[in-house]
Order: C-alpha cells, then structure tokens, then sequence
C-alpha cells in the first residue's frame, strides 16, 4: 500500500437542490461565464432552470450546447473560440463525463497560445485558466479531482488524456436530483461502470488506507443500488446513493488511479463511440479475472460485498464466485452481453489496445499488461 498523500484545493457542494448554491459561488469569479453542455437537457429543462439561477444574480452567458455524445476535439474547439472572443471569466461545465471534459479542456485552454491539436500533441498549457465550475449530471466522472480531462482526437479518433493547470477546478456541485434525466437502464450502466473503476483503484499499487475505505463503500453503495434504481428511477434515496459512489470514487481516485478496464472502454468509446459505460457492464467479468492472481483476496472482498458465501474456500475460488455473480448481476438488468452487438470489428482491435495502454494509469496495476493481453480481453468480450 502506497504513501497518502492527500490535497482537495476546490470547494465540493453535495445534497439534494443543493444547485440553488450556484450563483454565490460563481459571483465569486466574475459576471461572465460560458455554460458548456449538452442539448439532450433541455428534456427536463435542466438548462433552463440553470440560466435562472444565472440570471437572478444577474450574470451574463452564452450557452454552448452542441456537445453530443461522440463529441471530439472539434467540439472543445468550437467552444474555445466561444471563450477566447467573449471575455469570459468562468466556464461552467453541465452534463456528463464528456461535456466536463469538454469544459474543463476550454477552461484550460482560453488563455493560452496554442489550439486544441497543440495540446493533443503534446503542448503543455502556457497560459491563465478560466475558472472552473462543474455540475454533474451523471453519477460518476473520476476526473473531478484530478487536473486533466478526457478528449477524442478528432484526427484519429484516440482517446487523449490532457493534463491541465493545477488547481484549475474551483467548485464541484453535486445534485444527486440533476440525474434524474438519466434513463433507469443506462443509470444502471453507469453505477456498474463505477464499480468497476471503484474495484480498479482498489487494486492499484497507489491504493491506501483512506483509498481502500472509500472505494469499498463505494462498492457497496453500487451493489445496494443497482438493483432497485432500475425500478424506482425517481427515488431520490436512490439517486442520492448513485452520486454518493461516484463521488466517493472520484475523491479516491485523486489518490489512487483507475485500470485497465477504465482504459479499454475510453478507448473502445472514442474508436467506436460506444458509450463508456455499456463497454464497463461487457468488459467487466474479464477485467476482474484478470486480477485473480494478483489480487484474489481483495475479489473475495468483493464477493462478500456481493453477499457471496465464501466460508472455507480459497481466496481463488472466492474470485470466481465474485466474477459469477457480477454476471448474474449484468445478466438480470438485460445489459447487451457482447461487444459484437456494437459492430466491433476484430480488425481494429490492436489499434484499440495500443491507445488503451498508452494511458499513464497502466503503470500502476498489480502486474503489467501487455498489448496483446488487452487485445484478449477484447476478444473474450466480443
């Protein structure tokens, strides 16, 4: 177990129509601000009721919603322009993981030299940041403690990891109610997907006590949850208990670092723009397996957390009674079984895995893993 060491610079509000907040936390750096998001929340006018906020306060903004779910860098460009020519002082990110990217990337970028391709090659930001606000609406990013953020290169379709300025997050507002936009089947996907993540930073070599704490509550949160928020969507309880996992995820993961199976569905996402978290819910059982001879007492941790009788058995067995049971899980909740559902072409994948293990994050797994193994784990799944 690695050393702590522990630093949270930015302000994090959590509760139910704690978003009312977000005007006094915006005054505090400036009266102009760009809202980065994502059209599809106009739905339940979670847009609308934002710009309310905004408005009473009377801060200026101009609203850039043209984030789709396979947004790429061209987006963080569009955006960029947006900032650079308005003088803005804040950018507030609102949507899911790839909006807040998204935001945090223009964020980082607005005053600097360079352009978005600049920065995918390789630049280091040389400029001021914009601040920073950020407003989940799905229950999980684990970039939100982190000073980096998530891009699809445009030109290649590579998932890039892009370091931004330290510090350059000023507020995180979490309102476990703003997920309610989310379908009850794809909320399921994404607390699976944290789970996943959770377990990844369990078993990485910079895991340490508070980490391991946070991440199996995390754990535990997600295997309470995900069975009953398919049929209670609305449940605010339930809500509530989903963003508590990615947020208690993302704070360990600012300390700890995610795996393989994180990698391969940023990877698989930005080739093939299937959604991150229908990838977690398929990878999943081949991903825990490949833990099983390094970390098999942590998965009989799991399996316990999975209420699996493990008395008497070794801890091998007990992995494999975990790995069952996740099966059985993703199984019930009807998730699609293969990654061939999604047109995967098996002709790509060693693409797929060499951007998947170009991640930083790969250094820090029990063992290493090669191309070639996660190119089997892509096989296993297809």
């Amino acid at each position: 177990m690695s050393d702590l060491i522990f630093s949270l610079p930015h302000e994090t509000y959590f509760g139910a129509d704690i978003i009312h907040r977000l005007a006094s936390v915006v005054t505090r750096f400036g009266d102009r601000v760009i809202l980065v998001t994502e059209a599809i929340l106009y739905e339940r006018q979670t847009i609308e009721k934002i710009l309310e906020l905004l408005e009473k306060k009377n801060i200026s903004y101009i609203v850039y919603d043209e984030v789709v779910p396979n947004a790429t860098s061209s987006a963080v460009e569009e955006a960029l322009l947006l900032a650079r020519g308005s003088q803005a002082q804040a950018i507030i990110g609102l949507g899911g993981m790839r909006t807040l990217s998204t935001a945090k990337c223009v964020a980082m970028a607005a005053g600097a030299r360079a352009g978005i391709d600049d920065f995918l090659s390789g630049a280091r930001p040389d400029g001021t940041p914009l601040a920073y606000i950020e407003i989940p609406t799905t229950s999980r990013n684990p970039f939100m403690y982190q000073d980096e953020c998530l891009i699809v290169d445009a030109r290649d379709r590579s998932a890039r990891l892009l370091p931004t300025q330290k510090g350059i997050t000023k507020a995180v507002i979490i309102d476990p109610k703003l997920t309610l936009s989310l379908p009850p089947k794809y909320t399921a996907a994404i607390l699976l997907e944290t789970l996943m993540t959770a377990f990844e930073g369990y078993v990485s070599t910079k895991n340490n006590v508070l980490t391991e704490t946070l991440f199996l509550k995390a754990i535990e949160h997600v295997v309470e949850t995900v069975p009953l928020i398919v049929q209670n969507p609305e449940d605010v309880k339930l809500r509530i208990a989903a963003s508590t996992a990615g947020f208690i995820t993302a704070l360990g993961l600012s300390m700890s670092r995610p795996g393989l199976g994180t990698a391969l569905s940023w990877a698989l996402n930005a080739r093939l723009m299937i959604p991150k978290s229908w990838v977690a819910t398929i990878i999943l059982p081949s991903v825990l397996e490949f833990f099983i001879n390094t970390s098999s007492e942590k998965l009989m941790r799991l399996a316990r957390i999975l209420k699996e009788d493990v008395t008497g058995i070794s801890s091998v067995d007990a992995s494999k009674k975990a790995i069952e049971a996740i099966q059985r899980l993703t199984s019930g909740l009807q998730f699609q079984a293969r990654l061939r559902e999604f047109n995967l072409k098996l002709d790509g994948v060693i693409e797929i895995a060499t951007n998947a293990r170009s991640f930083d994050q790969m250094n820090y797994l029990p063992r290493l893993a090669s191309v070639e193994e996660l190119c089997d784990i892509i096989k296993e799944s297809y």
